[in-house]
């Protein structure tokens, strides 16, 4: 890797001087092997520049950064940049005293800055409803879907021909617990059964795109074909087709490495550690579509995060930060980093390198990732959500379908409630921008 980077570095770091480098901290949530991979890239990036020295600091999950960096921002001493995932972008996108839009800082200090070289559908869920882009995308992520090979082969099913339709999957559970399985699992229940699943289908997850055409949009999920889908899953449940295993992804990982369930729907950069954990050979594919309502799917947005520039720190850190961003955004990074983690790389040049090597030859969940988001355009209701408050909202919206799995509610009745209960936190989530702006 360092020999790599090497050109790069030299080509675009300023001259070198003796003195002692400008400390740029960053607040992360990677862990285990991805950890490593990310701070092996900092470190290269480090041991050429002289002037910059960029400072990782793992703060916990997801959420944890996000708020412990809110807190250290009203305390005054947060970090320079700052990892914000998904679910929180349009949250971090309100918080203008906070964050310096990344296309401001960009091209203030790099005149050759181009929103255009990132992949369209990712440069699309970080642009704000004005058109700026607010965030550099890095671990962009989408779900594919995983399978035990044995497991397949020992029920009768085909070891080497995944599900490809909701319909397929079906049968194949019923094969699956024949053989002594359990069908599938999935993390992250709202992501899956609702805001990929209504994506894949080009359904509307909220009015106004999803929340990107402005500020005012309501939840409306709870449509007549969202609606079948969680109740043929409440009944796949009873049924012993399909296990819920909690709100994140460890145990839904858990069942699945565990030689429990036989399929899960999970993130495709989760392969490499999924493989450390598993005992027998792991197959992957396309999300499974509902084949009585599209011909072929849509295109899935994207999960992961990006990185966020606060406020409040000196000219001189905020060049050491574009040189940085200038890095982790040059074609050679951006390969090594998709090609090590199965994350998406965030540009066609990235892309377009790895496909060149042949990587995916050996790599197929790392494509399959890739092709989900890029196969067909963006439409309004497949860049992902824009929601104020979304973080609790989701919440809420998991409470709901926990209660259509345990069959306290139908189906109907889950989304409706996830619905109305979640337009309430939407619309005092509105009602405190409103004042905080005045």
């Amino acid at each position: 890797m360092r020999k790599i980077l090497v050109l790069f570095l030299l080509v675009t770091t300023s001259v070198f001087c003796s003195e002692k480098p400008t400390q740029i901290t960053l607040w992360h949530a990677f862990d285990g092997c991805l950890k490593e991979v990310f701070e092996e890239i900092i470190s290269d990036f480090n041991y050429q520049s002289e002037t910059y020295f960029i400072s990782p600091k793992m703060i916990g999950n997801y959420n944890e950064v996000f708020q412990q960096g809110l807190d250290a921002f009203e305390k005054g001493n947060p970090p320079h940049i700052l990892q914000v995932y998904e679910v929180a972008t349009l949250t971090a996108m309100e918080k203008k005293g906070m964050f310096i839009p990344l296309e401001d800082l960009m091209s203030s200090y790099n005149k050759r800055f181009d929103p255009d070289v990132y992949i369209d559908a990712v440069r699309a869920f970080y642009t704000s409803p004005s058109g700026m882009m607010m965030s550099l995308p890095w671990n962009a992520s989408t779900g594919i879907l995983f399978y035990n090979k044995l497991a397949f082969s020992q029920a009768g099913l085909h070891p080497e021909k995944p599900p490809e339709t909701w319909e397929k999957l079906e049968s194949c559970s019923e094969a699956l617990k024949d053989a002594g399985y359990i069908g599938f699992t999935t993390a992250w229940p709202a992501g899956y059964h609702l805001e990929l699943f209504s994506a894949w289908h080009n359904l509307a997850f909220a009015t106004h795109g999803n929340g990107f055409e402005n500020g005012e949009a309501k939840l409306i999920f709870n449509g007549p074909v969202q609606t079948k889908h969680i109740s043929k899953v409440a009944e796949w449940k009873k049924k012993g087709y399909f296990a819920y295993a909690g709100r994140e992804k460890e145990e839904p990982e858990a069942l699945f490495t565990e030689g429990k369930c036989a399929i899960l729907l999970q993130s495709g950069n989760r392969l490499p550690l999924i493989k450390r954990k598993a005992n027998f050979p792991i197959g992957v594919g396309y999300m499974p579509y509902w084949a009585y309502l599209v011909a072929k799917p849509y295109n899935l947005p994207i999960g992961g995060s990006s990185f966020w520039v606060i406020k409040g720190f000196s000219d001189k850190e905020y060049r050491g930060i574009v040189q940085f961003f200038d890095y982790l955004s040059s074609t050679v990074v951006q390969a090594y980093w998709h090609q090590q983690t199965g994350y998406l790389p965030i540009t066609d040049a990235a892309y377009h390198l790895t496909k060149k090597k042949k990587f995916y030859e050996d790599h197929q969940a790392a494509e399959i990732a890739v092709l989900e988001v890029l196969s067909k355009p963006p439409t309004p209701y497949t860049r992902g959500i824009h929601l104020p408050g979304y973080l609790e909202v989701r919440e809420k919206i998991i409470d709901c379908l926990e209660e259509a799995f345990e069959g306290a509610l139908t189906a109907k009745e889950a989304l409706d409630k996830a619905v109305t209960q979640g337009n309430m936190i939407l619309d005092q989530n509105r009602i405190t921008l409103q004042k905080e702006e005045h």
